[in-house]
């Protein structure tokens, strides 16, 4: 055994004053009496207490002197040496990612790491230090650089697994950092080895420790809606990743209602497709597997999908008659097309958007989301000051060949060069940009004023080969999502954790709640700046709720799946690459340091206890009350 701080060992010198203290006695005073037969006895005290007497056996004493040698001992912090997989400074990588949330082992594997951290934690030397690194969807420093074993672990209790892939490369170079604020330091990964096939090399030694049995796993690995002639339809996967026949019980819930339940039989690394036409109207869809005793991870068991976002996006296409705007608007997703001949609609419910084409703007134009074509001459709005646009005159070809097209995302996917246009409008929007540019003017321009988004199409369709070409439906879709007609949030249907949504409350909207699977809720006032939601942290469905003048309506529902085959794939590895090194199975090659200085308190405060009780109360033990 040997001492970190044998300095602490001189407090033994504290021994002498104590065992001083118990030969010395108090010296009475002297006084005349008549006789000295009656005080025999005081006599016989008295030399007794003569100082510097013999030292007699004493049990206070003796427990006195017990409490202060293991209060000197635990203060020189006696250790004796152990087999360990690490020695010295320790960097520590901690998985936290999905497949960690496996219950091969008990509770689960993370919990399995964590106890795996928390003996290098103890085996850590007097003067070593230790970082502990969680590497999550976000890879984060729980704890750096410091010797306190405490701290350290406190520090581990805190982490918490994700329901994500792991960032590797940001975790390892975080830990790449770490190792070199030390000298001669190890990295240990503490992993189910669930790495990617490419990882950067580290630079220090690295040590992996594996956590995990089973490979057993039946996981949803896809959920997906599309619309159909005959309404919504469902797709859903079921992968079995493990290594033998696994059955489960696969139950389908539309709207919070039991919709279909069926038992399926996955074979070992296949997959089963399922398909159903749902009911019109269809919202929500939740799908689960249940009954299935051989898998391991129930993390990737349930899985949500939600058809069209939710909601519907009223649009409103005025015009003479346009076949081509009357196709395009019928078949974009999200979007409900009503038509009108006159732009008079003062009696009329509002709209998300609405789509003038070759008629009249009203006055005053409708506080929304416009999409303007073949605008006629005059303007829209109470003065010319006030003016939406106006129409100042025309140019015909070869004045309409484009000449110059913004460096815009409108323009993604579009290909103008064989788009050939007749004759178009010069107007006059000061709010507006030119999307498209052609000698004579502008061909298309978008804008916002006072907060509403608009574009203008110079000419019409009809004397245009626009329609005709790939890049109409293109360019419409791009600008329909750019004028997002009530759409409250942009999610993918495959939305991950981690991953922020874009809010868009629409004008006159006050405030935006998000309710998270969790039942928590998350609050945003609407002003100018953007809105990001980026609470995407939990599995599951996140309801939106806007609130404006006429109080809270529901805008929509979106969901965050796990769906990543590499989480999905739970068997443990043996060894792991990373860089050019491929690494195996830690041993307990090196020496660590056990200390016993918690001990050493324990045994002084309990023999603290005994002393009291016998100074107090004798050494007489208590009698037990029947």
């Amino acid at each position: 055994m040997s001492f970190l701080t044998p300095g602490f060992l001189l407090f033994s010198l504290l021994a002498g004053p104590i065992i001083i203290m118990y030969m010395l006695r108090l010296r009475r005073q002297e006084m005349m009496v008549s006789s000295t037969l009656l005080w025999q006895k005081l006599l016989r005290d008295r030399e007794a207490n003569a100082p510097w007497q013999r030292l007699r056996r004493n049990l206070l004493l003796l427990l006195q002197l017990l409490i202060l040698a293991a209060l000197v001992l635990a203060l020189a912090r006696p250790f004796y040496p152990i087999p360990s997989i690490s020695s010295g400074n320790v960097v520590v990588l901690l998985d936290s990612s999905a497949s960690m949330q496996a219950t091969d082992v008990e509770p689960n594997r993370f919990t399995a790491a964590k106890a795996e951290v928390g003996k290098l934690i103890d085996d850590l030397g007097g003067s070593s230090q230790m970082s502990i690194i969680q590497a999550g969807h976000m890879p984060s420093v729980l704890v750096s650089a410091t010797g306190d074993k405490n701290t350290l672990r406190l520090a581990l209790d805190k982490a918490v697994p994700d329901a994500s892939p792991a960032e590797w490369p940001a975790a390892f170079a975080l830990a790449a950092g770490a190792a070199q604020g030390f000298q001669d330091a190890q990295i240990v990964l503490v992993s189910d080895g669930g790495l990617p096939q490419q990882t950067p090399p580290l630079p220090a030694e690295t040590i992996f420790v594996p956590v995990g049995v089973e490979a057993e796993n039946l996981a949803i690995s896809a959920l997906a809606t599309r619309g159909a002639d005959s309404g919504p339809q469902l797709f859903a996967s079921v992968s079995n990743q493990g290594l033998v026949e696994q059955q489960a019980l696969f139950s389908l819930t539309l709207d919070g209602v039991l919709f279909d339940s069926r038992r399926i039989t996955v074979a070992a690394g296949k997959q089963v497709n399922l398909s159903w036409d749902l009911p019109q109207g269809t919202a929500v869809i939740k799908a689960s597997l249940s009954d299935n005793e051989n898998d391991f991870l129930p993390l990737d068991n349930t899985a949500w999908a939600v058809h069209e976002g939710g909601v519907s996006n009223r649009a409103l296409l005025v015009t003479p008659g346009n076949i081509f705007l009357e196709q395009i608007f019928s078949s974009l997703p999200g979007i409900e097309l009503f038509k009108s001949g006159s732009s008079d609609l003062s009696d009329s419910q509002p709209y998300d958007l609405y789509i003038y084409d070759s008629v009249p703007l009203p006055d005053p134009v409708p506080a929304a989301d416009m999409l303007i074509l073949n605008p006629m001459a005059g303007f829209g709005g109470d003065s010319s000051e006030d003016s939406l646009l106006e129409v100042t005159g025309v140019f015909t070809s070869p004045a309409t060949v484009a000449t110059r097209l913004a460096d815009s995302p409108l323009l993604r996917f579009v290909d103008w060069r064989n788009v050939h246009v007749a004759s178009a409008k010069q107007i006059s929007a000061p709010w507006a940009q030119p999307l498209v540019m052609a000698a004579g003017g502008p061909l298309i321009m978008t804008g916002e004023r006072n907060g509403l988004r608009a574009a203008v199409f110079s000419f019409d369709l009809h004397d245009s080969d626009l329609p005709l070409q790939i890049a109409f439906p293109v360019l419409m879709a791009n600008i329909t999502d750019w004028l997002s007609p009530g759409r409250a949030f942009e999610a993918p249907a495959n939305l991950r954790i981690g991953t922020p949504v874009a809010i868009s409350p629409g004008v006159g909207s006050l405030l935006v709640t998000i309710r998270k699977p969790d039942g928590r809720e998350w609050l945003a006032q609407v002003g100018e700046d953007d809105l990001f939601f980026t609470e995407t942290d939990q599995l599951g469905l996140y309801q939106v709720v806007i609130r404006d003048d006429g109080g809270d309506r529901p805008a929509g529902s979106f969901a965050v799946n796990l769906f990543s085959p590499d989480e999905g794939q739970i068997q443990p590895a043996d060894q792991v690459r990373i860089g050019q090194s491929t690494l195996e199975t830690a041993v307990e090659g090196d020496i660590g340091q056990r200390e016993l200085w918690p001990w050493l308190l324990l045994a002084a405060f309990v023999i603290l206890l005994i002393e009291w009780w016998i100074h107090h109360r004798g050494t007489r033990l208590p009698k037990l009350q029947r």
